[in-house]
């Protein structure tokens, strides 16, 4: 994409000096498709992206429920005990010999999945707070001294 600059002076070279397409893309060294571009453009602004992501289909969409309960059972398992995303495709292509999906799809997926589910998986803790002169402690033993005299209490 040219710069405004230059696409101004394409424009006043065209339609104020009178130049035609071949003379001004030799003068501006751009080819004259570029050139006759610019010319009969009448407007400059840009399209925003779309923000809309088009829906469409995935090879991935049949085995999407299966990765989903996979995913979920492991929410009851150790932390080490869970899926990867390697791990879902291993078992995608042991179990499904009709299996065609990248590793690179599959591992989006699961990512994505993870996150969502993490997000229902919120935990909330409460701020611990004592009243004056309470406190809360641990059980076990702790050695002191208290006025040169050593203790050994048992809590």
């Amino acid at each position: 994409m040219l710069s405004m600059t230059e696409v101004n002076n394409i424009r006043k070279a065209f339609f104020e000096k009178g130049e035609n397409i071949t003379s001004i893309s030799r003068e501006f060294t751009r080819d004259r498709k570029t050139v006759r571009k610019y010319i009969n453009q009448e407007d400059f602004n840009e399209e925003p992206p779309s923000s809309e992501s088009k829906p469409g289909r995935s090879k991935l969409d049949p085995y999407k429920e299966e990765i989903n309960s996979w995913l979920k059972e492991d929410m009851k398992a150790r932390k080490k005990q869970r899926h990867t995303a390697v791990r879902v495709f291993q078992r995608l292509v042991e179990k499904h010999p009709e299996f065609d999906c990248s590793y690179r799809t599959v591992a989006e997926y699961v990512s994505y999945r993870k996150k969502e589910i993490a997000k229902t998986n919120v935990r909330v803790y409460l701020p611990l707070v004592h009243k004056a002169g309470e406190a809360q402690v641990d059980f076990g033993s702790a050695d002191f001294y208290e006025n040169g005299i050593f203790l050994a209490a048992i809590i």
